[in-house]
């Protein structure tokens, strides 16, 4: 082969290098395949056992299904009107949700000398809905980032702000829904945040109220991993406490 061949070639190798590398990409979060959702009464298996650690106790609502053939909410983008909490951002972005359950959960002792309160959501979806649901969240935040709670004429104004932060490494993908909300008088700030982790097509929330301390907040979202554990698992610890 003469010289200006040996050229040719090599040219069109190293072309062929360059064009089946591509230009450098972001990396993107990897999204599990699509699952067959779960009913409310598999869901329901997955919520927090009962005996948690450090003598958490959690109590399973009864699983409510939706009749065969009820489709989810439509996929109409949620609105700010009802938003107070984390809860309540996490609960309009899950309308579309093939099932759901409930538990609350409560331990160790309160700056008001009760326990530490907290609640926990499962919900279910088709395909890619749970990632959907997720992308929602952070566009109803993005619109909803100052909203003003119906109040009577004589009552302060009272007004709730919304944030989305990192949520932890857990599961597939997730997020912070922060949610603080501001009385127009004083000034004073409370927060009620929500931690929502997305595993497969099914969604895990764990919610803190308005009247806790930051430390108490912080309690309720350190279950958070056992909460992922438990949906994860194919033999979950006992929702129901033992008779």
């Amino acid at each position: 082969m003469t010289d200006s061949g040996i050229r040719c070639v090599a040219g069109l190798v190293m072309l062929a290098s360059i064009t089946a590398c591509g230009s450098p990409t972001e990396p993107q979060q990897p999204i599990s395949a699509p699952q067959t959702p779960m009913s409310a009464a598999e869901l329901r298996t997955h919520l927090l056992p009962a005996v948690m650690p450090g003598g958490w106790t959690s109590v399973a609502e009864p699983a409510k299904e939706r009749p065969k053939g009820t489709p989810g909410a439509a996929a109409t983008p949620p609105t700010c009107a009802g938003l107070l909490d984390g809860q309540s951002v996490a609960d309009a972005g899950t309308a579309a949700s093939a099932a759901s359950a409930a538990a609350v959960f409560s331990g160790g002792h309160s700056a008001g000398n009760g326990v530490i309160p907290g609640s926990e959501m499962l919900y279910s979806f088709p395909g890619d809905g749970a990632h959907q649901a997720l992308q929602d969240m952070r566009d109803l935040v993005g619109r909803c980032r100052s909203v003003d709670l119906p109040r009577a004429s004589w009552e302060p104004a009272v007004a709730a702000g919304f944030a989305v932060a990192e949520g932890p490494r857990l599961g597939d993908e997730s997020l912070v829904i922060q949610a603080s909300v501001t009385m127009g008088t004083t000034g004073d700030a409370q927060r009620a945040d929500a931690t929502v982790v997305r595993v497969g097509s099914s969604l895990v929330v764990i919610s803190s109220v308005l009247s806790l301390t930051q430390p108490e907040a912080d309690a309720v979202m350190s279950f958070m991993p056992l909460a992922v554990a438990q949906i994860q698992s194919n033999h979950p610890e006992p929702v129901d406490a033992a008779l």
